[in-house]
């Protein structure tokens, strides 16, 4: 969560509002003044919600409200010059944040909270009943005003698919019903291809070897000294992978394909690099990198391995996976060791593939995972994923290294165990996820309590009395979801049984080292979540591991001195003409000082498991209630069951329209009009 607090002088709100000139005052002012005004904005848009719909209602000469009042937007929209269709959507924001959500309309009042994220939060809860609305109000409000447009607009949707799993889920199934590919003409004259609700996995697996491709074409073309933008090599490894030139292409093919046509060499011309799964290149991650550096002008890379442009090309920062696939320790391997994003041949596989950028690729708590649960999960940087798609997602990737974070009871990070579920046969896909990362989320007593319930396995577990009472109708956990338990109680167990001077957050074992290890870094990541910068929301496995104090400065290899910092602000760090300043006054709590010196407060968000769900609740006066059926000319309901003005007035044209046919067509002395 991101804040900001002022810095001293504080000039009053009025006086920077009274002020004729923003550029005859200092920075600190100017940012101060903006401040104020941009509250007093959110104040006067929801003072302006009210009159809208008590304007709407009203009547001259008289407090008398008259709430079914056909047209009403008229009234609105003749006074401040709007569209009716415009005004009457006005009454219904104005209706939502005042009457149906009234803690919305307390957060503009209080200025905090703008019109824009206001609107966010109602277009996205408006199919949902008011007592579940109001559930995923509570649950989003306090962070609301830190939060960017998308990030809100994820966290609401993933609030809402929790509150009411059944309509996620059906939203969902007719959004995939109606997939299709389109292929338009765009403003500027250029085509668009595009595929529109299609499935979460195929689709990200569809990206990610887009993206891949294209990384490791961009890096041969680098080499060869031509440099293309990144959009436009994706767009031409689509083409290629959807068009005839890319018939029967293995991935080095189609990269060889792409490179030719931006006039590169390919991987014969360039001796083979490329197709040498073993061989990283002059790109690879390490310190001969150029590019800024926490350790000042002098040393020649960043902290650790990153994007070699302005956004993540598939070279990560965490070491993709542990040499055992069940208790090996994960600090023990080298997060340097390969560069994913260059080819590796696949065992037994006779064409080598690209393996796809590291990333987390897919985030749910303990319990949906072993199936106890329906709670939506999440696709980082996307948004929500429905429940049975979400668990069937992760089943798919038993390959794949899940990194579980386990949190106390107040929401701080304690424990971050790296696992794999029981997994038989070859990986799939060629092996090209083996890079992305499941991270599993639970309170730390919720895997004991679990582990208890389930059979600990003799297993040192803390003292079961302290876990409380343990449910005994749990459902019962299918054989590889025991397995994957079971496992994780026994990293937990390892993790409980290293002496506390080791755990990451306090061990100084690396302070001299230049690199964190595995194991470090997988602490930092869980702990940061996002890049720690203030407004981003790049995800911190894509981000650098950035020394806050510089190690040239005398910064150490430690967790409170580390940082996930995304490849643009980190170079902003290192910019003097940004004017950007951090501090880590506290493990994890950063402290950036803008240009015009306000300083931003950049700290972890404790962890909170997302609600149960909220039934609907329905209305029925008898037991016997049947929905009547509507009458023609009666006006129809809109999905929150209400009848809207707008729904009267067509209703109404419409009939007088029925009206005036029939007396102009019908003569009854002459009988029907055949």
């Amino acid at each position: 969560m991101s804040t900001a607090v002022d810095s001293e002088p504080r000039v009053g709100a009025e006086t920077l509002l009274r002020a004729v000139d923003p550029a005859e005052l200092p920075g600190e002012a100017v940012d101060a003044g903006m401040s104020a005004c941009f509250a007093a904005v959110n104040t006067a848009a929801w003072q302006l919600s009210r009159y809208v719909l008590e304007c709407s209602r009203a009547k001259a000469g008289t407090l008398e409200r008259v709430v079914t009042r056909r047209r009403a937007g008229k009234v609105v929209a003749q006074s401040l010059g709007w569209s009716e269709s415009y005004a009457a959507s006005r009454i219904e924001f104005a209706r939502q944040v005042v009457e149906r959500l009234p803690r919305l309309g307390a957060e503009m009042a209080a200025g905090r909270l703008e019109e824009r994220k206001a609107a966010v939060i109602v277009d996205l809860v408006a199919d949902l009943d008011d007592a579940q609305a109001r559930e995923v109000v509570d649950q989003v409000i306090d962070a609301a005003a830190a939060l960017p447009y998308t990030a809100l607009r994820q966290r609401v949707a993933r609030v809402a698919a929790a509150v009411d799993p059944d309509w996620w889920e059906r939203r969902r199934a007719a959004a995939v019903a109606r997939r299709r590919v389109t292929l338009r003409s765009a403003p500027s004259g250029a085509a668009e291809l595009c595929g529109l609700d299609l499935p979460e996995d195929p689709a990200q697996d569809a990206h990610d070897r887009i993206v891949a491709l294209a990384a490791a074409a961009r890096r041969r073309l680098a080499r060869a000294g031509i440099r293309v933008s990144v959009g436009e090599v994706e767009c031409e490894v689509m083409l290629t992978l959807t068009g005839p030139a890319g018939a029967g292409m293995y991935d080095l093919d189609v990269v060889d394909h792409v490179t030719t046509t931006f006039g590169g060499p390919t991987a014969t011309d360039n001796d083979g690099d490329d197709g040498d799964p073993g061989d990283t290149g002059p790109d690879d991650s390490g310190p001969d990198d150029t590019g800024p550096d926490d350790s000042g002008p002098e040393d020649s890379g960043p902290d650790a391995s990153g994007p070699a442009d302005g956004r993540d090309d598939g070279a990560p920062d965490i070491s993709p996976e542990d040499s055992d696939p069940e208790d090996s320790d994960p600090e023990d391997s080298d997060p340097e060791d390969s560069d994913p994003a260059e080819p590796a041949r696949g065992a037994g596989s006779e064409a080598p593939v690209v393996t796809f950028r590291a990333r987390t690729v897919l985030r749910l708590e303990l319990r949906t995972v072993l199936g106890l649960d329906r709670r939506p999960g999440e696709l980082p940087g996307h948004g929500p994923i429905a429940n049975p798609e979400a668990v069937a997602m992760a089943w798919a990737r038993r390959h794949q290294r899940w990194r579980i974070a386990l949190y106390d009871h107040l929401g701080r990070l304690e424990y971050v165990l790296s696992v794999r579920p029981p997994a038989t046969g070859p990986p799939p896909v060629g092996g090209r996820r083996h890079a992305q990362i499941i991270e599993i989320t639970a309170h730390t007593r919720d895997l004991d309590l679990l582990t208890a319930a389930f059979g600990t396995d003799q297993l040192p577990l803390t003292d079961l009395r302290a876990l409380g009472p343990i449910p005994h109708d749990l459902p019962t956990v299918p054989g590889d979801a025991l397995g994957f338990l079971r496992r994780a109680a026994r990293a937990l167990a390892r993790e409980r049984a290293r002496p506390p001077e080791e755990h990451p957050a306090v061990s100084t074992a690396e302070a001299g080292n230049r690199f964190p290890s595995t194991r470090l870094r997988d602490w930092v990541t869980a702990r940061d979540r996002t890049c720690r910068a203030p407004g981003c929301t790049v995800d911190a496995t894509r981000c650098h591991a950035d020394h806050t104090l510089a190690v040239t400065d005398g910064g150490q290899t430690v967790a409170d001195d580390l940082g996930a910092l995304c490849q643009a602000d980190h170079l902003d760090k290192h910019d003097d003409d940004a004017g950007w300043t951090v501090h880590q006054t506290h493990p994890g709590r950063f402290e950036w000082t803008s240009p015009t010196g306000r300083v931003h407060v950049r700290e972890p968000e404790p962890y909170r498991p997302l609600p149960d769900p909220v039934p609907r609740t329905w209305i029925r006066h008898h037991d016997d209630w049947q929905p009547r059926p509507i009458l023609p000319g009666t006006p129809r309901p809109n999905r929150h069951g209400l009848i809207t003005d707008a729904s009267r007035d067509t209703q109404s044209h419409l009939w007088r329209r029925a009206q005036q046919r029939r007396t102009e067509t019908t003569d009854l002395d002459d009988g029907p009009p055949f």
